[in-house]
């Protein structure tokens, strides 16, 4: 206990404070060292559940419900996360032609639920940390339904999973750590639950690197045997990470009344930073190869672009708002 007081508690609180150096050192760290990767890969699926627990231990219902002031605008933001953009992504895509895998992957991509991490780098970006709380929590709940109805009404079955196993894999996913979630806050108590939450913070960001570590197993002998290819695939995540930034923040800042600077950076922030991870862990073994090696690519952006857009975010903040 004393060493965990003195020594481990201190240092996950100081790694949850450098999230993003940490995400990148991750991805670095898979590809140069492709062994490690290798080794890491079967805990991928542990990983993902891990970080969905940690993110819903932290949850206090009641304080949560309390803390927010448009219940509105949180469920429009979910509506357009799990329902709108891939809509848009998918009626982009008929005018565009790239592999079937790939097209699948970016309308998945579009269609699936914000990032773990969204919260503690919202939280250093300064943006609205409640919003992003309900949005994750409600979009995580959601996603098992929406994310195959997607998959089935959008792409057929071209993807090579079929939706009712995708749903189920899913469901099961979520309640397992939702279940588990609830009874440890059951069992320690909301007070000790609480003080621990420096600690469970870097604990998701070593589940963070472990998990991007893991995703680049077989990646860097791709980037040598086929660079151009990786590159390409690459340009589509930053793309479809950045459009769907963009589209939301346009479509917030302008489109809908009273959401403010705070609201629209907020919410294009988690349209962003969609929650591959998730997906990934699902799907089976027989799904095209497009799509896990485009889940894979996708993680360049998520890991990368949150230190390209601290200083934007905390600069936009600090702006006077008109």
């Amino acid at each position: 206990m004393n060493l965990f007081k003195r020594v481990i508690g201190p240092f996950l609180s100081i790694l949850a404070r450098f999230t993003p150096q940490a995400m990148v050192g991750g991805v670095v760290i898979g590809l140069l060292a492709p062994g490690l990767a290798e080794f890491v890969r079967p805990f991928l699926t542990p990983a993902v559940w891990g970080l969905l627990f940690l993110a819903l231990l932290r949850v206090d219902w009641l304080d949560l419900l309390a803390q927010l002031k448009r219940p509105v605008f949180a469920c429009g933001l979910v509506f357009w996360m799990l329902v709108t953009t891939p809509v848009l992504m998918a009626a982009l895509l008929h005018f565009v032609e790239f592999r079937p895998g790939l097209e699948a992957a970016m309308v998945l991509t579009a269609a699936s639920s914000s990032l773990f991490s969204t919260l503690p780098l919202g939280l250093i970006f300064g943006l609205d940390t409640a919003l992003l709380l309900v949005v994750l929590i409600g979009g995580t709940l959601l996603v098992p339904l929406t994310l195959p109805l997607a998959a089935l009404f959008l792409l057929g079955f071209d993807m090579g999973a079929d939706p009712i196993e995708l749903m189920t894999r899913l469901g099961v996913l979520v309640s397992s750590a939702v279940v588990a979630a609830v009874a440890v806050r059951r069992l320690f108590g909301e007070a000790r639950v609480y003080r621990c939450r420096g600690g469970f913070d870097g604990v998701a960001v070593i589940l963070l690197i472990g998990f991007a570590i893991g995703i680049m197993d077989g990646l860097t002998a791709r980037i040598l045997a086929d660079p151009w290819d990786i590159a390409m695939i690459a340009g589509l995540a930053f793309g479809s990470y950045t459009g769907l930034m963009l589209l939301s923040y346009v479509f917030f800042a302008f489109a809908v009344p009273r959401v403010g600077r705070l609201g629209a950076l907020s919410a294009c922030f988690i349209s962003g930073t969609r929650n591959l991870a998730i997906i990934l862990a699902v799907l089976p073994e027989s799904v095209d190869s497009d799509l896990p090696l485009f889940f894979a690519v996708g993680q360049f952006p998520i890991y990368i672009m949150p230190m390209l857009l601290k200083p934007v975010f905390r600069r936009l903040l600090e702006q006077p708002r008109q």
